[in-house]
């Protein structure tokens, strides 16, 4: 039995690039997936900010349709564009980033076992032992260090005795064919998403993603409903469609580490709150495990104590993010239409678009400082805006 320094459990974005960073320095790393091959099951929209770009291996070659602008549709159809000179985002093939990153890691000496479902994970003398079912074969892997990066709602943590990820959203979405579409429309009617929002965006040859997050039971009859809305709309077409759906944690597992392993991704909850993406944050504290078990692999001590500073760095990273997301969208969700539409008209009325657009930095993963920066500014528009619409009132009554 080949013993592994590493062996990472899901090759989705996040396990496959902690490969990469592994292989790169030379250790011997397996990565195991259920799926039977890379880029399936895919459900996301792909949209990355530039900095998750940056982080990507140099030499990929994944060509992204830049992203300069928004447009959000209030409940009562009317629209606001926020746009930006520069390019804040990338919309990508995810299926494409996927295959790549695999494509990297395996350049750089790391071994995949697709359709291998693994089925329990154990520590053995001096080892961690790794089960899968390997296409109806039980197969038995041992390595120095293993790590769940198999998405959210592996039951794996939970087995582990890391704790559960008990807050959630659930995401859909499905690829259709678009009508005029040029930018990423946001749909904030709470009737199509009960305490969410829902999205079209246009990813090339008359194609788009639609997709809604909500908090509420039914997803299917949701996305029905947004569909049908969207074709009335003369959105999108009428063909059929099939769409897919998966939960989205709100909140991070409570201990992402214990001997020998480590948890990363969607896995440890490890997502914005406010969007459901997870790319980026799992991005970047796939980086941090990769420093954290080149330091236990160098040092040969696996022990909870060494590896529980991952939990410390990456939570001094995002953890403060988390939070703040995570209670912005609980204060989100308890808006209703008329609710929503208030702060709509009020955005509308005191220059965000203009402050949008002159922001020197924009913050596109780091949503606290988006908020903090967007508070400020109300606070010095609303008066301005008060002022104005009093004169106004005055005037008209003269």
């Amino acid at each position: 039995m080949n013993l592994y320094d590493t062996i990472i459990i899901g090759a989705g974005p996040v396990g496959s690039y902690l490969a990469y960073k592994l292989g790169q320095l030379g250790y011997r790393v397996l990565v195991l997936d259920k799926k039977s091959g890379a880029g399936q099951d895919v459900c996301c929209t792909g949209i990355i900010s530039k900095d998750c770009f940056n982080l990507l291996p140099a030499d990929i070659n994944l060509s992204g349709r830049p992203a300069r602008s928004v447009r959000f549709v209030a409940p009562s159809g009317k629209s606001l564009k926020l746009s930006r000179r520069d390019e804040v985002a990338y919309i990508v093939n995810r299926v494409a980033l996927e295959q790549l990153l695999v494509e990297r890691a395996e350049a750089a000496g790391v071994h995949y076992a697709f359709g291998s479902e693994v089925i329990d994970v154990a520590h053995a003398a001096g080892a961690i032992r790794v089960t899968a079912d390997c296409g109806g074969r039980k197969t038995l892997f041992e390595a120095e260090t293993a790590v769940i990066a198999a998405g959210f709602g592996s039951p794996l943590p939970a087995r582990l005795g890391l704790g559960q990820i008990k807050n959630y959203v659930i995401g859909a979405q499905a690829e259709v064919g678009v009508i005029d579409i040029d930018e990423t429309e946001i749909y904030l009617d709470r009737r199509l998403s009960p305490g969410g929002f829902s999205w079209l965006v246009p990813i090339g040859n008359n194609l788009g993603l639609v997709g809604q997050l909500t908090h509420s039971g039914h997803p299917k009859r949701h996305f029905k409903k947004l569909l049908t809305t969207l074709r009335t709309k003369g959105k999108i077409s009428a063909n059929e469609v099939s769409p897919d759906y998966r939960l989205i944690p709100l909140q991070p597992l409570p201990k992402t580490y214990s001997d020998r392993l480590l948890v990363v991704g969607e896995a440890a909850g490890q997502v914005k709150p406010t969007t459901g993406g997870g790319i980026y944050y799992g991005l970047v504290c796939a980086d941090i495990a990769a420093d954290i078990l080149h330091e236990s692999l160098k040092a040969g001590d696996f022990s909870e104590s060494w590896l529980a500073s991952y939990q410390k760095r990456w939570r001094a990273r995002l953890g403060g993010e988390l939070k703040a997301g995570y209670w912005a969208q609980r204060l989100y969700r308890m808006l209703g239409n008329p609710q929503v539409e208030g702060i709509y008209n009020l955005v509308s009325h005191n220059g965000m678009p203009q402050f949008i657009a002159g922001m020197d930095d924009f913050p596109f993963d780091w949503h606290s400082r988006l908020i903090r920066k967007t508070l400020k500014h109300f606070a010095l528009s609303v008066p301005r805006l008060a002022t104005r619409l009093l004169v106004k009132g005055k005037e008209a009554s003269n």
